[in-house]
């Protein structure tokens, strides 16, 4: 989760620490305090594009660190981009940072490193999600409903998804073979010429599986020996000297000298006895160095070689697939179709019969698919339409419709139908499409009573929410509240709020404020005790802090068990 946001010449905030804890946080202050600003800040952690508007007056840049605690995240996909990012986390943290120049460029780093922008979207997806205005209209978005209830479907439905991707790959490239071979009657010899090409290039790299981690093993014991080496020579140069200086040959001569004295002078017998010992044993350590260099296993042109070698395979990956099975498999497919080309002599009718086994085998899996998601349908109108009751719209009817699609584009990414929300608020409506009827207040109840439902399956461990709020007041936004209170059980929530309900119901709450210092406006975050959460809880309830509006603050806050 969030520990730590540090905000600096952003806006209209010069310097800024925002700690949110566990559970749910909510953000309020008057109009124009900056309310956003944390959001917009934590979005520039997330990836977003940024702008030199964004530095405050008179300052060179402005800087966003962000501390997130992924000790307790146990996501392969989230380790995987980070190990091949080579981004290791400092004792369970991570920490992304993106500093922004007067010239509009920008500067990521995660733990130290710097990154590109897509290595930053890639895992700061996995940290935090942002619902803000913007988002909510996602809900109106039919393109993204399919997205929405294969999430809310689980692994079935992507596992199901996943087999029909592969399988409707498989039939374009058969069909798209059909197309050209019927239309280029030298398309086969270009084909042959091609797959001769990957076969070669593969079988001369030779890779087997488990030889990737050989590669970078190898490269690495190189590495520490070349350092090894590198500082073994520059003692031994230093020992050494030159022909006219060189100190252990000064210091044994200095012995002897010292020696000759000693055996005139006795009271100089004891210092010549410890430089002897100590040109002694410098003769050994330089000996021992001069061993050591002749028998160290570093050798700069095998590392030349094995750099060379994950060249290739990088190579190789480019073009044939992320792993070496992957590269090994389209090297074997590759040969299956040489031979196929050289021994069929009427390939274009083996692929046509091949297309339609194809064909058939991609219509059960889309009706699996299909099957699948009518199944999940059921139970996520029953179950949005449960959270609607809750949010005070307890008349409401979620429907999700399913076309089949025209035979002219009968299989899509997405599978052979449409998915579509359908909803109406009040009895004897029609249920029609959500972007026909629903209002700002309706879109934010029904995109909470979503993110209610699929926060249980969702790992994202940091939720935001900009303003939910909008559009709806009295029991609606107690019910609001309540809702980001049982997220906020399975997930860290910051809302950033104009409404007193969802401000008496956080865990932790924090006010924006608006001060002028040194003759500059600046926003200020301060985090509010219990007093003070009361007094701001008034505010937003009437706009005073009046005994009469206190005391209602305090049973407000009390209501929701605070």
């Amino acid at each position: 989760m969030l520990i730590r946001l540090e905000i600096k010449d952003f806006a209209v905030i010069s310097n800024i620490a925002f700690e949110p804890s566990y559970g749910l946080n909510v953000i309020s202050g008057e109009t124009g305090a900056g309310k956003s600003l944390i959001v917009d800040a934590i979005s520039l952690i997330l990836g977003a594009k940024a702008s030199k508007n964004l530095i405050r007056t008179s300052s060179p840049s402005c800087f966003v660190e962000a501390c997130f605690d992924i000790a307790d995240l146990k996501d392969e996909e989230l380790n995987g981009i980070l190990t091949e990012a080579d981004i290791e986390p400092d004792d369970g943290m991570l920490y992304i940072s993106r500093t922004i120049y007067q010239n509009g460029k920008s500067l990521a780093r995660i733990n130290g490193r710097t990154v590109t922008l897509s290595v930053l979207k890639q895992i700061a997806s996995f940290l935090v999600d942002i619902h803000g205005q913007h988002d909510t209209q996602k809900i109106f978005d039919e393109k993204s409903h399919v997205a929405f209830l294969d999430s809310f479907a689980g692994e079935e439905v992507t596992r199901l998804h996943s087999s029909y991707k592969a399988k409707l790959a498989e039939y374009k490239d058969v069909v798209t073979r059909i197309r050209e071979i019927s239309k280029s009657p030298d398309y086969l010899d270009k084909r042959k010429e091609y797959l001769e090409y990957v076969i070669s290039e593969i079988d001369e790299a030779g890779f087997k599986d488990g030889d990737e981690e050989k590669l970078y093993e190898k490269r690495q014991k190189l590495l520490d020996a070349e350092k090894s080496a590198a500082g073994l020579s520059e003692t031994s140069e230093l020992l050494s000297g030159s022909e006219y200086s060189n100190p252990v040959r000064q210091i044994l001569q200095a012995s002897k000298t010292l020696s000759e004295v000693a055996s005139k002078d006795k009271q100089y017998e004891g210092i010549a006895q410890t430089l002897q010992s100590l040109s002694l044993d410098l003769e050994s350590v330089e000996s021992d160095l001069n061993k050591i260099l002749d028998d160290l296993d570093y050798d700069p042109e095998i590392k030349s070689g094995i750099e060379q070698k994950i060249g290739v395979l990088f190579d190789l990956k480019a073009k044939y697939g992320s792993t070496i099975s992957e590269i090994n498999a389209f090297r074997d497919s590759s040969k299956e179709e040489l031979d196929s080309i050289d021994s069929n002599k009427d390939l274009l009718s083996d692929l046509r019969k091949k297309s339609k086994q194809i064909e058939k085998d991609l219509i059960d899996v889309a009706s699996a698919l299909s099957s699948a998601r009518h199944k999940a349908a059921t139970r996520l109108s029953s179950e949005i339409v449960r959270e609607l009751s809750d949010l005070e719209m307890p008349n409401s009817i979620f429907e999700v419709s399913f076309t089949e699609h025209e035979k002219s584009r009968y299989f899509s990414s997405a599978g052979t139908e449409d998915i579509a929300f359908r909803f109406s608020a009040n009895p004897g409506q029609e249920v029609r499409p959500l972007s026909a009827i629903v209002s700002g207040g309706e879109a934010s109840r029904i995109m909470l009573a979503v993110k209610n439902i699929l926060s249980r399956c969702d790992l994202t461990p940091t939720l935001i929410f900009d303003e939910i709020d909008t559009g709806v007041s009295g029991k609606a936004s107690e019910a609001i509240a309540r809702k980001l209170m049982s997220i906020s059980t399975e997930h860290q929530v910051l809302c950033v709020t104009h409404t007193a309900q969802i401000a008496a119901a956080a865990d932790c709450n924090f006010l924006l404020s608006k001060k002028i210092e040194g003759g500059n406006t600046i926003t200020v975050c301060d985090v509010l005790d219990n007093e003070s959460k009361t007094t701001e809880v008034s505010r937003l309830l009437s706009g005073s802090d009046k005994d009469s509006s206190i005391r209602l603050a305090t049973d407000l806050i009390e209501s929701f068990g605070k």
